[in-house]
């Protein structure tokens, strides 16, 4: 298959041909319909001192993306083949206090698509079938690559003491900041103010 990759400790990206690993136990095969490009992917092709200090090369970039499930590995109940679906990026250890503990979300051993395992700037991705999100089949697959960070923004709004009837502040106006303004409109909020220092950015809020 086609992947986007990190092979170097150097600036830019490679698109070579990889094999396509098989689902193992608790994994699923997806076949990549769209992905997103997300500022640390922005990091990771420049290689500045925060991918330098992260990652260690070779590895499949792209942590936002979305797909239809083509195969499925031993005791794998869902998703099904077939399935839309999209990815959440982290995936966690399971052994360590946190996870016992159901507190997975502060993992110690957090491991990121597409920066520390092979992502999803790919033909195909691997990843934990826990990690997989079944979309409705008609969702948009530009919308569908894009449910990673929207989640962020959703929570985030929610994180506090609720949105309704107050005004509310996002600052930065970024993608996801955007999406935050999006949510707390929906969610009710009297009036929302965004605040950014790059012009393009502002235009886009407004």
């Amino acid at each position: 298959m086609k992947a986007l990759v990190k092979e170097t400790p150097a600036p830019g990206l490679t698109l070579r041909e990889v094999d396509v690993r098989e689902p193992g136990p608790g994994e699923i095969l997806v076949k990549i319909r769209a992905a997103s490009i997300c500022g640390t992917d922005l990091h990771i092709w420049r290689w500045d001192h925060w991918a330098a200090g992260r990652l260690r090369p070779p590895v499949i970039t792209g942590h936002e993306f979305t797909g239809v499930v083509e195969a499925v590995g031993p005791g794998v109940t869902t998703p099904r083949v077939g399935d839309h679906v999209s990815l959440e990026s982290h995936v966690v250890c399971h052994t360590c206090y946190q996870c016992r503990t159901g507190k997975g979300h502060i993992c110690q051993n957090t491991r990121i698509l597409g920066v520390d395992i092979d992502g999803g700037f790919a033909e195909y991705a691997t990843v934990p079938a826990e990690n997989a999100w079944v979309n409705p089949p008609d969702l948009p697959w530009e919308i569908a690559a894009v449910l990673e960070p929207f989640g962020n923004a959703v929570h985030t709004v929610y994180a506090g003491v609720g949105v309704e009837g107050r005004t509310v502040l996002v600052t930065g106006a970024g993608p996801i900041g955007l999406m935050a303004i999006a949510v707390a409109r929906a969610s009710g909020a009297t009036l929302v103010v965004a605040t950014d220092l790059q012009p393009y950015r502002l235009d886009f809020a407004r």
